[in-house]
């Protein structure tokens, strides 16, 4: 035991110092049979040779008189206490001293919070002196030993001062003679002294002692404190024990203490990543009910958490908002510091831009001018989910990260972190930039951890520079070996970013490149080891960014024959596999009739088991591919039986999801058709979109005007209005660019035609489909002036025009798309879903489409101007029947 002791102490001495900010919701630590304790029986043995002669009403009156001075607010009032008494105190006493000391110390601000005016009192060290000579008897109470060093280790006291040596050496040796409750609270000393803990030797008595044990405990508080100690090195089968019996001890936390209690066992499931869905909606409700004793600094580690097990509450998240705007004063002359940082990472992001206003405001006025590195992280993430542009705001954070700029091990965090947001807000101080990418350039040839590495390299992707020092490429190359999936993922997200600067691929494109290669060959590499279904996708998600084919195309191939050598699996594959694997084929837009079919007959089977959310990916992808199994009846009728069946319990935004897919494969039926477009449903959605971010908001909306569209068009008979013209009014003020392909098919169109007179670009058709070219064609095939024929939306003016003439009952209205590469399928020329809808709504509305896919246009064919002319003439001709 001896060694554990010398290898924890060791751990801080090499860089692990006592991080007092990572106490989370810090009450007092009590005995939890406090009201019936009689004092004078539980310590008549501890008395010390200074106070032999002290008896037992005596040392009850020394108690309450030591409790008194928890209501004071200077330290030096108990210490004086202490001096004018040190002959009258027993252990129990400089227990109580200390104790009463800690509440005095946690009720002032944290940067007042230190333990030097305490310590270099010649008080303390005739009580450390008094503590170490108690330590030398032979009949210790292991009660003294732990809250002793509890009450230092809180107070502040170094984890290298000889004290604290001695007290936790004790408590090593004393483990299997603690009870539990005693073992909880010198396990809580354990991250004061190193946050290395875990790795010392002395958790394995510990893990021994409460794996034993665990079904003995029946204090939540006690559990909680041993969960979190244990969190990291607990085995499946214990986390699994954990979880339960966290779950039978939260049916029975009223005491006062639960909502610390509670948030202990958040913390060890999130440091655990057990996604335990009982548990953790038992933990939603909870705060839920002691929602009015929470402030933004509870908030904040409660999102943070559950943020970390990718966990979603609905209903604690609407709460969360409602008790986050109350705290946000009307007037912003006066706010506590201290909670700025929680609220704007906590409510920034998922309020309205007028209330985003006001807390950027309190932000402005009332940002403390020191934040740990955690939480200015948090700030730095929120600004940028925020969009914020408040440029004095955004230099006031500056003046921050700016500060840890020179202290690199400490700061590296908030740098990373730094390039990103400042760069999205459109930063200008080159200057703070530069120092930026000078710290972030150094830690990455600096390091030897291959998570920051590739952080570093995704940072410097976003900050300007005219090339990618050679430094970083080299430390990358050299650690390839070591990088997991993910990390070779963001990787090459970052060289594609990188290539997208003109600078950067001029100065570095030959030594891209060639890491470009190396990374791809380092995947493919690790793919032949994967197994399993759920370990490929993780490693596949985590890795493929849709990038360009002269990149990828290789790996996609690889993807294909992974799957192509398990199609016989598939009866061991879940819901969870299911859907992942239907993402995989969406990302890379790969038709592949096999695999798809496979997938459809596979959904059939285990669609009882099937989530919603897994249900809809798969219909999401068939319908992106523009897909219809060659079980097509079977398939569908399961689905749409699935979804009327449960239509109550789906979600409005999934159910709005899995209508689009089916409507994208024309088999939208009328029931659903006739619930989503409810008033009640409708209500309700507007309800969840009020609570969603602005990116998923957008998306959304976009869905169900689509869906609103297809229904109009394609079904009339079911009645439903068009009401999204207001909505699309807003998006069509935005005027699309002409240029590339585009700009060469308008320059040939007009010579064609006859002039600029006879065509119109990005028209707006009715319905709002946004048409490339737009002309007017006589039965004998000659252009007419678009200015007298057909209506139009005066995107400049924001309202339609009306024709002057109207058009020949023979003549045809013309649209004429160009396609290009992202409308199709990857590895074929079968067009995408939306591409054949908008063909679809674009016939249906009287239009000639003639679409010109990239694969012609950009053909050995048609290199020249008049082979062009050519093709085009050709494909009008064909369009108006010639």
């Amino acid at each position: 035991m001896n060694r554990a002791a010398r290898f924890l102490f060791s751990r801080f001495r090499y860089g692990f110092p006592v991080n007092l900010a990572k106490t989370t919701f810090r009450t007092s630590y009590v005995c939890p049979n406090r009201a019936t304790c009689n004092y004078s029986v539980r310590y008549f043995s501890l008395s010390s040779t200074h106070c032999t002669s002290t008896n037992t009403e005596e040392r009850d009156n020394l108690i309450d008189e030591l409790e008194s001075f928890q209501d004071h607010t200077d330290h030096a009032e108990i210490l004086n206490f202490i001096h004018d008494n040190h002959k009258r105190l027993a252990p129990v006493h400089v227990t109580k001293a200390l104790d009463t000391l800690r509440f005095i110390q946690a009720r002032k601000d944290k940067s007042e919070q230190t333990f030097d005016a305490i310590g270099k009192s010649p008080v303390f060290g005739k009580v450390s002196e008094m503590i170490l000579e108690y330590l030398e008897r032979d009949d210790v109470d292991n009660d003294v030993v732990v809250s002793n060093l509890y009450a230092l280790t809180r107070l502040g006291l170094e984890a290298s001062h000889p004290l604290i040596q001695q007290l936790f050496l004790k408590g090593c040796r004393s483990i299997e003679n603690m009870n539990l409750h005693q073992l909880s609270k010198f396990v809580a000393t354990f991250r004061y002294i190193s946050d290395a803990y875990y790795l010392s030797p002395t958790m394995s008595p510990v893990m021994e002692m409460f794996s034993r044990r665990l079904d003995d405990v029946t204090e939540i508080r006690t559990f909680s404190q041993l969960m979190v100690c244990v969190a990291r090195l607990s085995s499946p089968g214990l986390k699994q024990r954990l979880a339960e019996k966290a779950v039978e001890l939260m049916a029975h936390c009223d005491d006062e203490r639960s909502p610390n209690s509670v948030y202990r066992i958040l913390y060890a499931v999130s440091v655990m990543r057990l996604k335990h869905r009982k548990l953790l909606d038992t933990i939603s409700q909870y705060f839920i009910g002691v929602m009015d004793e929470l402030d933004s600094n509870h908030i904040y580690r409660i999102k943070y958490a559950t943020k970390e097990l990718n966990y979603y509450n609905k209903a604690l998240d609407e709460v969360f908002r409602k008790h986050l705007l109350s705290l946000v004063p009307e007037s912003h002359d006066s706010f506590p510091e201290a909670m700025i940082p929680s609220l704007l990472w906590c409510l920034g992001p998922m309020v309205p831009r007028k209330v985003r206003h006001n807390v950027e405001v309190l932000a402005l006025r009332h940002l403390p001018t020191h934040i740990e590195q955690q939480k200015l992280v948090s700030v730095l993430q929120a600004l940028e989910a925020m969009g914020c542009r408040n440029q004095t705001l955004l230099q006031k954070v500056a003046n921050l990260v700016q500060e840890g700029l020179n202290d690199n091990r400490q700061q590296v965090a908030p740098a990373l972190q730094a390039a990103k947001t400042f760069t999205a807000a459109g930063y200008q101080d080159k200057q703070f930039l530069s120092q930026l990418r000078y710290a972030i350039v150094s830690e990455a040839v600096a390091t030897y951890s291959p998570r920051l590495a590739a952080n570093c390299l995704e940072s410097l992707s976003h900050l300007p520079g005219e090339r990618l020092e050679d430094g970083v490429v080299k430390k990358i190359n050299a650690m390839l070996p070591q990088f997991n999936f993910a990390q070779l993922g963001v990787i090459m997200q970052s060289l594609r970013t990188l290539m997208t600067n003109a600078a950067v691929q001029k100065a570095n494109q030959k030594t891209l490149s060639e890491l470009f290669r190396n990374v791809n060959a380092t995947v493919i590499d690790r793919l032949d080891t994967v197994r399993n279904f759920r370990t490929f996708h993780k490693v596949v998600l985590s890795y493929y960014i849709d990038s360009p084919s002269w990149t990828s195309t290789f790996l996609i191939e690889e993807i294909i024959k992974w799957y192509e050598n398990r199609l016989g699996e598939m009866g061991s594959v879940t819901g969870y596999n299911l859907a992942s694997w239907a993402v995989v084929m969406s990302r890379m837009r790969y038709l592949h009739g096999l695999i798809l079919d496979t997938l459809a007959n596979t959904t059939v089977k285990k669609m009882d088991t099937l989530q919603n959310e897994q249900l809809v990916t798969v219909l999401t992808v068939l319908g992106f591919l523009n897909y219809s199994p060659t079980n097509a009846e079977e398939f569908f009728g399961a689905c749409i039986e699935f979804v009327t069946r449960n239509m109550s319990t789906i979600p409005p935004h999934v159910l709005v999801r899995m209508a689009y897919a089916l409507a994208l494969l024309q088999r939208l039926p009328a029931e659903i058709v006739k619930a989503v477009f409810q008033i009640k449903f409708l209500e309700q959605l507007d309800t969840y979109l009020e609570k969603s971010t602005d990116r998923q908001n957008t998306m959304l909306r976009d869905v169900l005007m689509r869906l609103n569209r297809a229904v109009v068009l394609e079904n009339p008979e079911y009645d439903i209005p068009w009401f999204h013209g207001q909505h699309c009014l807003e998006v069509a003020k935005k005027v699309p660019v002409i240029d590339g392909a585009e700009k060469q098919v308008m320059d040939v169109l007009t010579n064609v035609l006859g002039g600029t007179e006879f065509v119109r670009s990005k028209v707006v058709s009715p319905y709002f489909q946004t048409i490339d070219f737009e002309c007017y064609l006589t039965e004998e095939g000659s252009a007419l002036p678009c200015v007298e024929y057909g209506d139009f939306y005066n995107r400049a003016e924001g309202t339609w025009q009306k024709a002057t003439k109207p058009l020949p009952a023979t003549a045809h209205r013309v649209a004429i798309d160009y396609q290009d590469a992202l409308d199709f399928c990857r590895n074929s020329q079968h067009p995408l879903g939306h591409i054949a809808m908008r063909k679809r709504h674009l016939e249906i509305l009287g239009y000639t489409v003639v679409q010109i896919p990239h694969f012609e246009w950009n053909s050995m064919k048609l290199g020249t101007e008049e082979s062009w002319q050519e093709y085009l003439q050709h494909k009008l001709s064909a369009a108006v029947g010639r």
